[in-house]
């Protein structure tokens, strides 16, 4: 074995650059090549130890005969994943099903984000190794400015003293578009700010009907569109309560990233969520209780500051030392003659 191991990270999500999952990709690759005894090549031809596929898909297939027994796939999708994300998944679940298994299958090692993504993987009949380790999240990248706070609400131009409750991801049904919208509607003296676009276009689910609730939107919801990656730490900071209303996520970077940032949470009561945060932010299930949490936490100053202090706390548990010596401990394990 070489004096440091070296490792091809591949990523097929070049072309999905505002998406957690290349920012999960991005942020692995800089927290790993900074980790002793490790040699980091993204995408190459070039023999390596290791075959690391982050997101699979031809480039994997093309590469992965030539690592029997090394290689590593990221698991951040399940087959829940597509329902409320695509146009008629539903109908080709039973092919989406076969095809996650199969890649999985063909990984010596699997990392599944969450708790849940284990669970789901073993579910649908993978056998490969399955281990959790969460999504990173970079405090030096992430954490509470009150400089950055006022950068973020320029960006968006609102005004220091707007009341602003901020969601970021696609624009799709998975992620509770028309419940956000509904509770907005409720509060007309409160800001609501969505970050995010649409890269699946018409191949998104719910694409007319979504338009259509846009359009009809009070003039207090603001769709923002899509930011660069070096913006987004201002922009979490002008928000004063982070809104995730989204039905299914594996291990959303955006919930990781306000966190850090310090910012209260208010999230759908999903117990996946439970599991992964703890007790450190709000929850409802529909418009009317995400609503009233809403008026509750903009009423009790004690509740907001407990609330930031909660995100913080829960923020440390995705630390990026944790992950990388995990990670490394995987490596050095499969890379062993």
């Amino acid at each position: 074995m070489r004096n440091k191991i070296k490792v091809n990270i591949i990523s097929e999500s070049e072309g999905f650059k505002a998406q957690g999952v290349h920012t999960a990709f991005v942020d692995m690759v800089d927290a790993m090549s900074k980790m002793p005894g490790i040699e980091i090549l993204v995408n190459s031809d070039q023999p390596c130890d290791i075959l690391h596929a982050h997101t699979f898909g031809p480039r994997y297939w093309k590469l992965k005969r030539h690592y029997p027994g090394r290689r590593i796939m990221t698991a951040h999708v399940v087959p829940g994943s597509f329902i409320g994300s695509l146009a008629l998944a539903k109908y080709w679940a039973p092919i989406s099903d076969w095809y996650l298994k199969v890649a999985y299958n063909s990984a010596e090692v699997v990392l599944c984000v969450a708790p849940q993504v284990k669970r789901d993987l073993a579910a649908i009949g993978v056998k490969s190794r399955l281990e959790v380790l969460t999504n990173p999240v970079s405090t030096e990248r992430f954490f509470p400015s009150p400089k950055l706070r006022t950068q973020g609400r320029r960006l968006l131009k609102l005004r220091s003293t707007e009341k602003i409750c901020l969601s970021a991801g696609q624009i799709q049904p998975r992620k509770g578009v028309a419940e956000f919208i509904a509770a907005a509607r409720a509060l007309p003296e409160i800001q609501f700010v969505w970050l995010g676009g649409r890269p699946f276009k018409r191949l998104t689910a719910g694409f007319s009907e979504l338009n259509k609730a846009m359009e009809s939107a009070p003039a207090n919801v603001h769709f923002a569109g899509v930011f660069e990656l070096e913006q987004m730490p201002a922009l979490y900071n002008a928000a004063d309560l982070f809104f995730f209303p989204s039905y299914q996520e594996n291990c959303a970077l955006a919930i990781n990233e306000a966190m850090a940032c310090g910012i209260p949470m208010l999230l759908r009561d999903n117990p996946e969520y439970a599991e992964l945060y703890g007790p450190c932010y709000l929850a409802a299930k529909d418009p009317a209780g995400y609503a009233a949490k809403i008026t509750d936490f903009f009423k009790d100053g004690k509740l907001r500051a407990s609330l930031r202090l909660r995100s913080s706390k829960a923020a440390e548990r995705f630390n990026v030392k944790n992950f990388s010596e995990k990670l490394a401990g995987l490596y050095k394990d499969l890379a062993k003659p």
